[in-house]
Formats: structure tokens, sequence, C-alpha cells
């Protein structure tokens, strides 16, 4: 696609010059359609919400918190979520707690950096479906899937990114998410919520990596040994969340949505993160906005600290039902 469509056309939204033929986008009315329905709530028309999970709407992997339960269903627009993690830590963090907690309604949540796409239903019972699969390794291709994962198992043996004797490795190191690879030098557990010696593992490794630039050098190493695979397939290396790092294709990430609800019809979208900052998995929504050439950009970008500040910025920008 070469992305001179007409003003007018859902497809002028869609990133033109992405040269990987598996990166295709929606086309049809059934696809860009998104799903957001609360009975008797009053939208805010034309608008929508895209929220980050961790350390937006979570504290970093901990589980959703009440007060913020009920801001969701205050919400004035619609929203959808894109999220850094897979369904299961995002069903166990902020899915369950969420129905828990009492909300009732429909969204759609983009994950694994906004690649996989499910439609989430809290009634009665919690529904999820898979409404858009993504799989990189069949966009990559064997031979550069083997040399990505060779990039990624060296690195961990190279004596610059030895962990100190304080940090332990709990879990998965390489994580296949299908729609994603993440690299975690302290281990990924599994499941959405950590035990209490994972936390203080995934605390202590914060405190180092923000003390030595323990992961500004990493990703500086990942995305230069990388280099001719990024530039041939759109893979794009960024920090994922507090500890690890994300392999995604370049549009298959957090502006997935955006798109996607831009397609649908919204004339405005408001996105929600605490990574928009260079390296970050927010940070391709900020490349979305600056590259906007279509006429005045459709998309805001807030950044937050925490899901605190998150709660602060929905009231300041009238996004909750009073």
């Amino acid at each position: 696609m070469d992305g001179k469509t007409d003003d007018k056309s859902p497809l002028s939204i869609w990133p033109s010059g992405v040269r990987n033929s598996c990166t295709s986008w929606p086309r049809h009315k059934k696809t860009t359609q998104f799903y957001w329905a609360a009975a008797g709530r009053k939208q805010m028309t034309h608008t929508a919400a895209v929220f980050d999970v961790d350390n937006t709407l979570t504290p970093p992997r901990r589980p959703l918190r009440a007060d913020m339960a009920a801001a969701l269903g205050q919400l004035r627009v619609p929203f959808v979520l894109a999220a850094g993690s897979n369904l299961d830590i995002v069903h166990d963090q902020f899915l369950t707690p969420l129905h828990g907690f009492g909300f009732r309604g429909s969204f759609d949540a983009y994950l694994c950096n906004g690649a996989t796409r499910y439609h989430c239903e809290c009634e009665s019972e919690l529904k999820i479906r898979v409404v858009d699969d993504f799989n990189i390794k069949e966009c990559l291709g064997p031979e550069a899937l083997r040399t990505v994962l060779g990039v990624l198992e060296q690195s961990l043996g190279r004596p610059e990114f030895q962990l100190p004797a304080n940090l332990s490795v709990i879990g998965d190191r390489i994580i296949d998410r299908k729609s994603m690879l993440n690299l975690a030098p302290i281990g990924r557990p599994r499941g959405g919520t950590l035990a209490d010696e994972a936390q203080e593992n995934r605390d202590a490794f914060v405190e180092f990596d923000t003390q030595t630039g323990y992961r500004r050098r990493y990703l500086s190493f990942l995305r230069a040994e990388l280099a001719p695979i990024s530039a041939e397939k759109d893979l794009v290396v960024t920090y994922g969340g507090q500890t690890s790092f994300d392999l995604v294709i370049r549009g298959r990430d957090k502006t997935f949505p955006i798109r996607t609800l831009l397609g649908a019809g919204c004339k405005e979208v408001v996105y929600f993160g605490d990574a928009l900052f260079d390296g970050g998995n927010d940070a391709a929504v900020l490349d979305m906005i600056k590259e906007w050439s279509n006429g005045p950009c459709p998309v805001r970008a807030e950044g937050v600290d925490s899901c605190e500040e998150t709660l602060d910025r929905l009231r300041s920008l009238g996004f909750l039902r009073t």
C-alpha cells in the first residue's frame, strides 16, 4: 500500500512503507469496527480512549484496584486496552479484578503490545474471544527467527549483561507470546500475580537498572545486532515494561488499536501510557503523531507515571461522569 489514498478513506490511516507482506491492515467494515457497550452510560461522541495497562491502569505487575475499576465504569468515552502483556497476565492482573469489582460492559483488548485483538464481555460471566490473531514467527520466517533467537540467547551470556549476585532469574527469560517476543534478563514468572519473592526481585532489578543504565545499554546492543532484520522485516525492539525488552513488528504495535478506532469512525483518540519516551513500548504512538500527514492529527498522547496519575488525568479531562 502506497499510503496515497483519499483523505476520507479509512485506508489512509494505515502506515505506508511497511515492507512486510504479513503485516496486513483491516479493509472491511466487519474488521475495523470496534466494540464498546455499557448500558445507561452517556458517551462523549466521536472520542475514544486507549489505555496501556501495567503502571497506567494498575500498579506495576499488581492487580487492578477498586478505584480504577470504578473510574472505568464512569467513563464517558468508549475505551480499549493496549497492553504489553499476553492474555494470561492481563486476565489475572486486570480482567478478573475488573469483573470482580462489578464492572459491566464490553470492550476490546489489544494484547502483546497491541498485536493481537480480543473482545471482552463483562456481564454475569467474563467472556473473551479472539477477534484478530497474529503470528510473529510466520512474519519473520524461519531463517530470520533463528537469527533473532540466537542473538537473544547469546546476549544473555555476554559478560556485560550478567546480573549482580543479589538478583535471581525466576521464570523464563525468552518468552514467545506468538504475536511478539519478550526478553526478560531476570526471567518472567508465569501468571499475572507475582509471588513475594518475584516481586522483591523485580523491585531490586528496577533499582539496579535505574542506577546503572543496564537496560539502556542492553537495548542499544540488541538494536545494533538486529539492525539488518529490523530493516528487512520491520522488527522493532523496545523496552518492555520495567524489566524486559519487547520485539514486535512495526504496525502490529500500540498504534494498531488506534488505527482501528480511527478506521471505525472515531474523530479523536486519546492514548494513555507510561512509556511514551524513546525506546518505550508506547513510543510508536508518538511516532505515529509525528509522522501524521493527513491533516490535523486526531491522536493525542497523555503520558502518565502511575495509575494514580491516570485517574487524575481522566478527571481533569472531563472523561468521568460526575
